[in-house]
């Protein structure tokens, strides 16, 4: 009889060296494969909170500075105001007494010319009286017209 026999042997060996040597003791180790690592620079977000910081506090101040300009230009705002109602008030006390002492001159003009043509009236009689009367007319025409043309002068002058 025969026999036979057959063998076979076979290994794998999987081998990972890493070298660790050399590392303080806040530095980071990752073995193996896949691995994710996120770090944070924090140094950079304390920066990044002075610099917001900062940019606060300058808003801060241009808000203050703002808020005295705006105020400022209120109370200029309000003495202009004020000053210019004075000007009105002024301005229409001196129109009024204007006109009054316009009305007051035209009323003692027609005063005088009733007057001087009441006793022209009472003096003349018959043909003298006709003319008289004439001239009567004349000059009270002249009045009222001296009057019309006073008066279209202060609405004139008030426009």
């Amino acid at each position: 009889m025969s026999s036979k026999s057959n063998s076979s042997n076979s290994t794998t060996n999987n081998v990972s060296n890493y070298n660790l040597q050399g590392l303080e003791t806040n530095g980071a180790v990752v073995a193996g494969t896949g691995n994710t690592v996120t770090t944070t620079d924090h140094g950079a977000i304390d920066g990044a909170f002075g610099f917001g910081e900062q940019a606060l506090e300058f808003a801060g101040g241009v808000v203050g500075s703002n808020e005295k300009v705006t105020t400022y230009a209120i109370d200029k705002n309000s003495d202009l105001a004020g000053q210019t109602i004075g000007f009105a008030e002024n301005a229409i006390e001196s129109s009024l007494d204007f006109s009054k002492d316009l009305v007051t001159q035209n009323a003692t003009n027609s005063a005088n010319s009733v007057a001087a043509i009441r006793d022209l009236t009472s003096t003349l009689t018959g043909a003298d009286n006709n003319e008289s009367n004439l001239k009567a007319l004349y000059v009270a025409g002249a009045v009222v017209s001296v009057v019309g043309i006073g008066m279209f002068a202060m609405l004139g002058a008030r426009r």
